[in-house]
């Protein structure tokens, strides 16, 4: 079944909708953000809109406009970064939310671009269930695709206008990457955070400081890489929507 966008119908055809297409899909990405000399500000809103599209075509959801604005703290020392504090984020997406949920609306999913927002959005999530017994999925960015990522990657390390992250956007927006200014520079980790196996222990607040604004080695994005991830990452969501749709409410 093909989506709906929201935006594309009136308000008289979005009663209908509600009915046929039982998952409304958020997504938010950052729309200024800082990626680096070589990819631009707006990044992350371009990847969660070419997921969002792909996901559309194909799948039972009403697709609301992208949230170009969110929590990023680890960027705000960079020119042209923002970020909305944590509460006052958590407080608009819930709006949002409760927006719909008047018109019958009772199933969710957030594709969420960022890091820093993915705990904000759990914690949101959870609380909504609690308040209006809806249901609310959270995608995690470190997770869409991971499979694939693992297996093309060859970069030691990653995170930020990385290897994947500008494969992308080689596919997404060429006309936006400057392969010539991209670099190999990694965020210092405190020993102890990422056990031997590479298994998290720590997180902790900070921001990001590399000298480029970069964590990865960006020099090894390819647009072979950037179609098999972004395939990967949207094969991910249209298959737990598909399941999500059919699955009774709790």
């Amino acid at each position: 079944m093909r989506g709906i966008v929201l935006a594309d119908i009136t308000w008289s055809e979005a009663v209908s909708a509600f009915q046929t297409h039982p998952v409304a899909l958020l997504p938010i990405g950052g729309g200024t953000k800082e990626h680096g000399f070589h990819l631009p500000l707006g990044t992350d809103l371009l990847v969660v809109d070419e997921l969002a599209r792909r996901v559309v075509e194909v799948s039972p959801v009403v697709l609301l406009p992208s949230l170009a604005y969110a929590y990023y703290p680890a960027f705000v020392d960079w020119a042209g970064s923002v970020s909305i504090g944590s509460q006052h984020f958590a407080g608009f997406v819930g709006d949002i939310i409760r927006s719909l949920h008047r018109h019958g609306v009772k199933k969710f999913v957030i594709l969420d671009g960022g890091v820093s927002t993915h705990p904000v959005l759990g914690t949101l999530a959870r609380d909504l269930h609690e308040e209006l017994r809806v249901s609310i999925a959270v995608t995690n960015i470190l997770g869409l695709g991971a499979e694939v990522q693992d297996e093309i990657s060859e970069q030691e390390s990653g995170g930020h206008a990385d290897e994947m992250e500008t494969s992308n956007l080689l596919v997404i927006r060429p006309d936006l990457v400057k392969m010539d200014k991209a670099v190999k520079e990694f965020q210092k980790v405190l020993p102890g955070v990422i056990g031997p196996t590479g298994i998290r222990k720590f997180t902790v607040g900070g921001k990001m400081t590399t000298q480029s604004g970069i964590n990865g080695d960006a020099t090894l994005a390819t647009v072979e890489k950037g179609e098999k991830s972004l395939k990967a990452m949207a094969d991910d969501i249209i298959t737990f929507i598909q399941h999500f749709a059919a699955a009774p409410l709790p």
